[in-house]
């Protein structure tokens, strides 16, 4: 298994999420967004407790610094956007500022970090790290294993 194709999976999967969310009113809105914040939530807790560590090098640790940041301006956009109702004049424009951020972070992380991680990691500590990841994938997919997103936001119940 291959850690930046897994990683890049899921990169697409939030970007289709948002375009859905965008797209969407209602009960389906909200599912979406439901489903949107826990996609991030676990995306976020797989680059930070697993990927983040296994590729801080030299070369990396500025990009890793400025990425922990990315991730706790999201993680502070989810947390309004999760106790806002969408129809909420709040809830746009944080969904907006949300998105953006994300996909800022995304385009770094494709156009310099994960280039550099393959220069710098063998082909078996890929092999070795994408396992690992795709292992704590199924494993924070469990309910209730993501420490700010309940089962609900999972399910997109409400």
């Amino acid at each position: 298994m291959d850690p930046i194709e897994l990683l890049t999976r899921q990169h697409e999967e939030t970007e289709t999420l948002f375009q859905q969310v965008a797209v969407a009113s209602g009960a389906e809105k909200t599912h979406l967004f439901r489903r949107l914040a826990w996609m991030l939530t676990l995306h976020t807790q797989l680059e930070e407790r697993h990927f983040y560590p296994a590729v801080k090098l030299a070369e990396t640790e500025d990009l890793l610094l400025h990425s922990f940041d990315d991730h706790a301006e999201s993680k502070a956009l989810i947390s309004q956007l999760i106790h806002l109702d969408i129809s909420d004049m709040q809830f746009e424009p944080a969904l907006v500022r949300l998105r953006a951020s994300v996909e800022a972070h995304v385009a770094e992380e494709r156009t310099i970090l994960f280039p550099q991680v393959r220069q710098l990691l063998s082909a078996e500590q890929l092999e070795q790290l994408g396992e690992e990841l795709a292992r704590q994938t199924e494993e924070l997919a469990r309910p209730g294993a993501l420490p700010t997103v309940s089962s609900e936001l999972q399910m997109g119940a409400y």
